[in-house]
């Protein structure tokens, strides 16, 4: 499996003398009681992909799903203090309560690096139509599917589904991010809209709730490693999470989500190169 020439550079060794701290921390913000186990799912994507410490900020619900299936994370209650790491993953599972909106709002306006995913992209259409424009210094990556993009820009579905490209390129601008307009042929968009990566990684089978949530923590824990702009973190990370759907269904593996996240990880050869 070759590595497309453009996203190189999102593959590179990790030193000898790598510790925890120094490979990234991921910090997942999510979970409500119909979605508990969403931001483990994106916490597994984190450490699959490298993250050296993960931390999550979840509901009581969530704690069984975390101790089982992430046991080195460290958790907290979502109504208490949230911890910031090098990045931080906010959305998945977090309800559209009006407590998740005040939520995103105030995580937004600090200064950090952040992944925004599921209900935190609808909380974010809603903070920007009310306020005209994003407010703070964060830095952000948006990972939408059409549904969730169609929300952003305030248009039909259909609409982004005709023009990707273009829909991509048009929240790059408004929301000042980085954007992973997920679906057949991910896009990822820089924020000027200037560079452009279509992924050819993934295949049907991963039509299966959950890839997204897992995609926000790969994403997270190469940006937390790789440092810098987020471009080249988020074209890396949707072809590695593509890659792992590939080689799963080469195998006639079973695609669930706790074996796309044991494959992420076995794919270091190209993780740490």
């Amino acid at each position: 499996m070759e590595i497309p020439k453009e996203i190189a550079g999102g593959f590179c060794a990790r030193p000898r003398d790598a510790h925890k701290r120094s490979v990234g921390t991921v910090t997942v913000v999510g979970g409500s009681h119909g979605f508990p186990h969403a931001p483990v799912i994106a916490g597994l994507g984190a450490r699959s992909a490298g993250a050296g410490l993960v931390r999550l900020v979840v509901p009581e619900e969530s704690r069984f799903a975390a101790g089982a299936l992430l046991p080195e994370a460290t958790v907290s209650d979502l109504g208490g203090d949230i911890p910031l790491s090098d990045v931080t993953v906010v959305g998945p599972g977090l309800g559209l309560g009006e407590d998740a909106l005040a939520l995103v709002r105030e995580l937004l306006c600090k200064e950090g690096r952040f992944v925004v995913d599921a209900d935190a992209l609808t909380h974010l259409a809603a903070i920007c139509k009310d306020a005209g424009a994003r407010e703070g210094d964060s830095s952000l990556v948006l990972t939408p599917h059409e549904g969730e993009a169609a929300r952003l820009l305030g248009v039909d579905c259909a609409e982004v589904s005709c023009g990707r490209i273009a829909a991509a390129k048009e929240i790059a601008r408004r929301y000042r991010a980085t954007v992973v307009l997920k679906g057949p042929g991910t896009l990822v968009v820089s924020p000027d809209g200037e560079k452009v990566y279509e992924n050819s990684t993934g295949n049907p089978f991963m039509a299966l709730g959950g890839m997204g949530d897992l995609l926000s923590g790969v994403v997270a824990a190469r940006w937390a490693y790789l440092g810098g702009d987020a471009f080249l973190p988020a074209a890396s990370s949707a072809w590695i999470h593509g890659a792992a759907g590939d080689a799963l269904v080469a195998d006639g593996g079973d695609m669930s989500i706790v074996n796309m996240a044991a494959r992420i990880g076995s794919m270091r050869i190209f993780l740490d190169r």
